[in-house]
């Protein structure tokens, strides 16, 4: 109880020091131009993933890991997942609540995620949405990557869309790149890597090309892909 407490105010002291300084706005795609190009390109990078992976969209079961407002699930309902096999589990309690109210046909739990209360090889497909590279503490990383290796069936899947880039100078991000999902997802002896998709560019370059040139975007992704900050990463599960 008393890690799951530090976690939990960690964590919502993460994002109420996010919102202090970057403001409510940072990352709302309605009245922020600068988001819209960046959500598009992460969505088409998920989108990329599950169609690799071929899903029955009937039957498949999805836990989001660090679901936040539920939000990160509507790609899947908008792609004809059954409701009723979308799970997510956040720790901040207040978000969990809304994601009840908004989404009453999904499966929403506020836990700790380094200690999930699933049963083992429950789920075919187990996703997250940026949440390593705000976890600098290897220990807690290594505990939540192998709960969603724990629950997630043999053959299924796992989905990291993650930052593999972190902050230069700056302890408070923790880059998710191909080293890091390796060691965190026992890549070799317990899952492959299936596929990488590009997702969003780096932050300044993105948000400056989606507020002022946003059919440049892509073009700028596909031409210097080194500009490409985030990618979704299959994972799958082989014992």
């Amino acid at each position: 109880m008393a890690v799951h407490e530090t976690t939990r105010l960690a964590t919502e002291r993460y994002y109420s020091d996010y919102e202090a300084r970057r403001g409510p706005t940072r990352n709302d795609i309605l009245h922020n131009p600068e988001v819209l190009f960046q959500v598009l390109a992460a969505e088409a990078s998920l989108i990329s993933a599950l169609r690799l992976i071929g899903p029955d969209r009937a039957h498949t079961k999805v836990l989001d890991v660090g679901c936040g407002d539920g939000s990160s699930l509507l790609p899947l309902l908008r792609l004809g997942f059954e409701p009723s096999n979308l799970y997510g589990v956040d720790i901040r309690g207040e978000q969990i609540a809304v994601a009840q109210a908004r989404y009453p046909g999904l499966g929403f739990q506020c836990a700790d995620a380094s200690n999930l209360s699933y049963p083992d090889e429950v789920f075919d497909i187990v996703q997250e949405s940026m949440i390593f590279l705000q976890i600098p503490d290897d220990d807690l990383s290594l505990r939540i990557a192998s709960e969603m290796l724990r629950i997630t069936k043999i053959r299924g899947h796992i989905v990291l869309s993650d930052w593999r880039f972190g902050k230069i100078g700056s302890r408070e991000f923790n880059a998710m790149n191909m080293k890091r999902i390796s060691r965190l997802f026992s890549v070799g002896p317990n899952t492959i890597v299936r596929r990488v998709f590009r997702g969003a560019l780096v932050p300044p370059v993105g948000r400056f090309f989606s507020k002022n040139v946003p059919s440049m975007y892509f073009a700028i992704s596909a031409l210097f892909p080194f500009l490409v900050g985030q990618k979704a990463t299959v994972l799958q599960k082989v014992r």
